[in-house]
Formats: C-alpha cells, sequence, structure tokens
C-alpha cells in the first residue's frame, strides 16, 4: 500500500469571512422569530439557505429575506449538536466546502476555515471528530507499460482543529481476489473504523502483476459482502471480513456509493445490502456483526426484499432503540435514485418491516432529504414534491414526523423554498 499522507495546509484559512448583518442585506440575516436550535438547509436555485426554527413538527418558513444565504451542497452533516458540514461533490473537480455552527447569541454563522477536498468523494461518514470522505482513482504508481495502480484517496477533515490530510492506498488485490475495489461508508464504533468494501473488477496494472488474465469492468464476485476494519486513520493493516449471504454492502448511484452499514448505540453493526449489482442472486437484506465482535453474526439475517414484495432497499439510517428508517424503491427497479420513493421502518430486534404511512401519494414524491434528523424516537424527513400535471400542483417541501414505533408520519414544517437537504439541531457556542 502506498502511505501518501499529505498535511494539506491548503485550507484555504478564508478567516474573517464574515457576513455583514445590516439592513441592505436581509438575505443573510436571521429575524428574530426563526431564532431556534433546530436548523434547516433549504436551496433555490444556485444558493441555499440556512433556516433557524425552534420545532419542526408544525409551522412554516420561507427562505425570502430569511436566514444565512450560502452555497449549494451535496451533503449536509450535523455532527454532534455543535456543526454543520457543507459538503461539495464537484466531479472530478475539487469541491470547496464550509461548517456552520450557533454563535453565543444563538445564530448560526459560518466558521471561519474554508476547506477543499480535492479528490472529489463517492462516500462519507463520521470517525471520533473527524469526517472522512473517500474515493476510488489511480494512485502515483505505474507499471512498466504505464499502466496506473489503482486506489482509494482518503480525505480526513478534522472537525475541532479545522485542519485537512489525505491519504492514498492501493487496493489492488485488495480482497485476495485479484480485483481492486472501492468504498462504502464509514463507520465508528469504540474507536475502530469499519466501512464496507466494494469490488470493482480487474485492472490492466492487476493483469501486468498476474493476478488475472484479462481486464475486466465488473466485479466476479457480486454474491458476497466483505467488511475492512480500521484501527485508525492511518489506513493500514486492515482486517476483512467476508459473508456470503448479501451481495456488497452499498447502494450506487451514478458515481456515488451510498452507506449500507450503520451502528446503533449499543454498538451493534449492521449491514445491509440494496442487492444492487443486477447479477447477484442474493437478496436485498440484513446481517450484523454483534457488539465487541468483528465477525458477522452466523445466527442474523432479514430478507428485506421478500418482506417488502420484492422491493430493495436503498438507504438505511439508524433512529433509536431497536428502530431503522429505510428508504426503498417504489418498485422492484434498482435503476435511478429517482424511483427511491417509499420508506419503511425496520425492527431489528423482531426482524419486522412496516411501511411508513401518512406520507403523500408516491406518485406526488419527487425526493426525500439526504439527512433526516432524530430525536426521542421520531425521524424527521424532508419530503420534496413533483407536479405531475397542471391539474396537481407540487406542494411546498415539507419535513414529515415519523413516530418509528407506529410508523406513522404527519405533516411537519412547510418551507416556502425549491427544496430541503437536511434538517438538524444545533446548540449554542461559547
Amino acid at each position: 500500500m502506498i502511505n501518501k499522507m499529505k498535511k494539506n495546509v491548503f485550507l484555504s484559512l478564508m478567516t474573517a469571512i464574515v457576513f455583514f448583518a445590516v439592513s441592505c442585506d436581509k438575505d443573510n440575516d436571521v429575524s428574530d422569530n426563526e431564532k431556534g436550535s433546530y436548523v434547516i438547509a433549504a436551496s433555490s436555485g444556485e444558493a441555499s439557505y440556512l433556516l433557524q426554527t425552534d420545532k419542526l413538527d408544525g409551522g412554516e418558513l420561507t427562505i425570502v429575506n430569511s436566514g444565512l444565504e450560502t452555497e449549494t451542497g451535496t451533503a449536509w452533516l450535523f455532527y454532534n449538536n455543535k456543526y454543520l458540514y457543507r459538503l461539495v461533490y464537484n466531479q472530478a473537480n475539487a469541491g470547496t466546502g464550509s461548517s456552520y455552527t450557533l454563535n453565543a447569541n444563538g445564530q448560526i454563522e459560518e466558521r471561519s476555515v474554508r476547506f477543499e477536498i480535492t479528490n472529489r468523494f463517492t462516500t462519507y461518514g463520521f470517525y471520533g471528530n473527524h469526517i472522512i470522505t473517500a474515493a476510488a482513482g489511480a494512485t502515483d504508481r505505474k507499471d512498466d507499460a504505464g499502466n496506473p495502480q489503482q486506489g482509494v484517496t482518503f480525505t480526513v477533515l478534522d472537525m475541532e482543529a479545522q485542519t485537512l490530510t489525505t491519504k492514498t492506498i492501493s487496493t489492488e488485490n485488495f480482497l485476495g481476489t485479484g480485483e481492486y475495489t472501492t468504498f462504502s461508508g464509514i463507520v465508528d464504533v469504540n474507536g475502530k473504523l469499519f466501512t464496507a468494501v466494494c469490488p470493482i473488477g480487474v485492472s490492466a496494472y492487476g493483469v501486468a502483476q498476474g493476478v488475472a488474465e484479462a481486464p475486466a469492468t465488473t466485479t466476479a464476485y457480486p454474491d458476497s459482502v466483505w467488511v475492512a476494519i480500521y484501527s485508525n486513520t492511518n489506513f493500514d493493516n486492515p482486517k476483512i471480513i467476508r459473508d456470503n449471504r448479501l451481495s456488497y454492502a452499498s447502494s450506487r448511484y451514478r458515481s456515488q456509493y451510498y452507506s449500507n452499514i450503520v451502528a446503533d448505540d449499543r454498538s451493534n453493526i449492521y449491514v445491509f445490502s440494496s442487492a444492487y449489482d443486477s447479477r447477484t442472486t442474493k437478496k436485498s437484506g440484513v446481517i450484523r456483526i454483534k457488539a465487541g465482535t468483528e465477525e458477522f453474526d452466523r445466527d442474523y439475517y432479514f430478507d428485506i426484499q421478500t418482506a417488502a414484495g420484492g422491493i430493495h432497499l436503498f438507504k438505511v439510517w439508524y433512529v433509536s432503540e431497536d428502530y431503522f428508517l429505510l428508504q426503498m424503491y417504489s418498485s422492484e427497479s434498482v435503476a435511478a435514485m429517482g424511483d427511491a420513493k417509499r420508506l419503511a421502518v425496520f425492527n431489528a430486534a423482531g426482524k419486522t418491516l412496516a411501511w411508513v404511512s401518512g406520507l403523500p401519494e408516491i406518485e406526488n414524491i419527487g425526493s426525500f432529504g439526504s439527512s433526516p434528523y432524530f430525536e426521542d424516537g421520531i425521524a424527521y424527513m424532508p419530503v420534496v414534491s413533483v407536479s405531475n400535471d397542471d391539474t396537481q400542483p407540487a406542494f411546498q417541501p415539507t419535513i414529515y414526523a415519523i413516530d418509528v414505533k407506529t410508523a406513522v408520519a404527519t405533516k411537519g414544517v412547510v418551507v416556502a423554498c425549491a427544496g430541503i437537504g437536511a434538517a438538524g439541531k444545533l446548540f449554542k457556542q461559547p
């Protein structure tokens, strides 16, 4: 593996990015009746607005002359009620992100340092006080014929120090199968970093190394799931575990690998699979790594796809106790993210699946938010509509409150905007 730790002091210390709260620039103000610890990332066109409110279960908000205006984000990540991070995916180009907090006056403001993820990202997650992103790509090494070695670059963002480092590792023959890989999801349990390994195929570099006879653009192992376990962010010497009850643990949409692994509050890790690969014979389901172990639990398995009438899982979030919120496809197709318009609640202890009721009709749902918020057994999920014709206008983006014990959704706060990416809570910082 290639140890290529770069202290990226770029973090172009864009200090003193001050948003002047003057009367001539009301778009950057937060009016008194909108102050609150709940923060909603709403969007309109090329801008995003961070709105504050004291509740998510009702009321109305607007981006007009309200909130803190900022650039759009690909992902909005709330960390420990302390920071909100805006990550930007810019295809092959670098994406400049930013973070936010509530100041001593309870107003949301941008922190002093921006950061740049220079190598794009295809997955992300939290590890300690770090956000880690990862993306597959060529390393700096080539064979004699000029074929590049394939690998993954990790970007490690320290949220407290506001510093950024990167490390690139080789993933050639990572699983001992001759194939190179990427990763999906980052899960922190008791100081160990768990990530799902997704095989990609055989590179020309790998063929030159004698691991296979010919290159391949798809994996020959669609019927297995792997998890790599790292002890720290050096990303050296992982323990790799394998199971053949599921396909690899990820959902896909274009270049993005959406995490299908998640830990509960008792340190059990649930490994889901969307069964995205059309060649797999495995169903979309879930297995488990029990707390305190680094092996798959041979006694735990649940067939989500059969319980859902043939429909696959897309995304999964842990809510509380034994309850998980699942974003599901609308039919048996896994062709596009736009088809994932149903929600279900999975009870891990009872091994039950319940469809969420109370949401708009499937044909009226355009998308769900990328980052729902969870509190006291309630999942607050942003829902954006789509208009089918002139007689059925789209409804305004709305956050629905889902009681996971009953699987019933009720209409919450309505936001006059184009879309809602995420909702969460922040506490005032001294």
